[in-house]
């Protein structure tokens, strides 16, 4: 895991235990996807459905019309229609809370395994019997249990801690929960804590066991020895389940790790095919530093940092590369651009490179594009065609059956495309001006869902 700096924090997959791919419900028969050849009818069915791993995280009572409201909201993390359902859920004590995100900056440190195993033992010895035993085998009885016991809290209760202010999955924002099921595989974050919850019961159920045998000790020599037992048993319950308390505390590194992303700032996050300059222009446009290579896939998790324009500040994000193939085979480095798209207050800046020196053909290039801007056309939205002091210098790959829409795509971009090179500064200065207006119109967007959030906020209030 690489640490934040520069103002940005970058979250890399590579660094964590491979898990399971996620796995998407079966999707019903009116929603079969079309062939990736056809981007058009493909395209309308990638309207109705959302990111295979997706399904999964939300609630099974969520309709199909409501999966496509949450996904296709604009600019607020969770739309309307999900908001008011929620509050009426609130009568029956079911409201959830997915409008704000940063959860995973509160959960508490986690200590490793050998150090809250060292620092009972040390605390515990040092617990002395009570005051006024004068007889001797009732005095040291009257120690054992009162160690045992001390013991047994001291490797319980912060279990019990880690399992009570770890966020519920259910209760996060949708953007966050997806981030959970990405990073580790479906289930395995609830796993994680039903096994450290599990150790510490045990814990519990040996420590009050051997404490209660410690108290009923009838000699010195006796509770001296159920003592010994008792430590011993303790001890070797809590390492049997050591295990889960370290890979908790690998999900905690990982999970305080992730980008904050404010909902209330106007983001702009950069898409496009990988090794298209999508790094290059976050260089260029904000504090993000993020590695620049010319290999597929560089950017391998959600790398955000920040633009001051005009005193003004907005966020910006590089996301990973995507490539030309359904949904449902997509990695989950992949899905983590779905993710951003479907759940979080975003302009668009798709970077196209009609060069081809990315390595991908213009044909996939624009398949790809004609998915992401029919599914989440409705944002904000900047084209740019990066690397243009390249075009015309070499040949473009050949490609087949390209027909005069393809074609024309490869001659000119898409329509109102801004042309731009970071190695000649062409178009930069044309560039930022037109992202600052567009993130002050994506403010205007986040102002305006507020407003109308709240009017909805006060009318449930007298209607309830």
């Amino acid at each position: 895991m690489r640490a934040a700096a520069g103002g940005r924090a970058v979250f890399h997959l590579q660094h964590l235990r491979p898990r399971p791919p996620c796995r998407a419900s079966p999707a019903p028969a009116t929603t079969a996807t079309a062939p990736l050849s056809h981007p058009a009818a493909a395209s309308r069915a990638y309207d109705r459905r959302l990111p295979k791993g997706f399904l999964p995280t939300l609630e099974p009572w969520v309709s199909a019309v409501y999966l496509c409201q949450r996904a296709h909201s604009t600019t607020c993390s969770v739309s309307l229609d999900d908001r008011l359902r929620g509050e009426l859920d609130g009568a029956k004590g079911e409201v959830q809370k997915h409008e704000t995100v940063g959860a995973f900056q509160k959960i508490p440190m986690v200590m490793p395994a050998t150090d809250i195993l060292m620092s009972a033992q040390r605390k515990s010895r040092n617990v002395p019997p009570t005051k006024g035993i004068a007889n001797i085998a009732k005095r040291e009885r009257n120690k054992g249990a009162k160690q045992l016991d001390a013991l047994m809290k001291e490797l319980s209760v912060p279990l019990r801690t880690y399992t009570e202010n770890f966020p519920k999955r259910r209760d996060l924002h949708p953007y966050e929960r997806s981030l959970i099921e990405l990073t580790f595989g479906e289930g395995y974050y609830e796993q994680v804590l039903g096994r450290v919850d599990a150790l510490r019961k045990r814990i519990t159920s040996v420590g009050k066991q051997h404490a209660s045998m410690c108290a009923k000790s009838t000699t010195k020599r006796e509770a001296e020895e159920r003592l010994a037992e008792g430590r011993k048993r303790l001890e070797e319950a809590f390492q049997h389940g050591q295990r889960a308390i370290d890979d908790l505390v690998n999900v905690a590194k990982a999970l305080r790790s992730m980008p904050v992303v404010d909902l209330h700032i106007p983001t702009l996050c950069l898409v496009g095919s990988p090794n298209v300059g999508k790094s290059s222009l976050v260089r260029i446009l904000s504090s993000g530093k993020p590695e620049v290579c010319s290999y597929p896939f560089t950017t391998r998790g959600i790398l955000m940092g920040h633009i001051v324009s005009n005193h003004e500040r907005f966020q910006v994000t590089d996301t990973p590369g995507l490539l030309t193939r359904h949904d449902d085979d997509r990695n989950n480095i992949e899905r983590l651009t779905l993710a951003v798209l479907s759940y979080l207050p975003i302009a668009v800046l798709y970077v196209h490179d009609l060069s081809e020196d990315c390595g991908t053909s213009v044909a996939d290039q624009y398949i790809t594009y004609k998915h992401i801007k029919e599914r989440f056309g409705d944002r904000l939205w900047i084209d740019v065609i990066s690397k243009c002091d390249l075009l015309g210098k070499k040949a473009p790959m050949s490609f087949d059956g390209a027909d005069e829409e393809v074609a024309q795509y490869r001659r000119f971009g898409p329509e109102g495309a801004l042309r731009v090179s970071v190695q000649s500064e062409n178009g930069v200065k044309e560039l930022k001006e037109r992202v600052h207006q567009l993130l002050t119109s994506q403010m205007a967007r986040i102002k305006a869902d507020k407003a109308e959030l709240d009017t909805q906020e006060a009318g449930i209030r007298v209607f309830t």
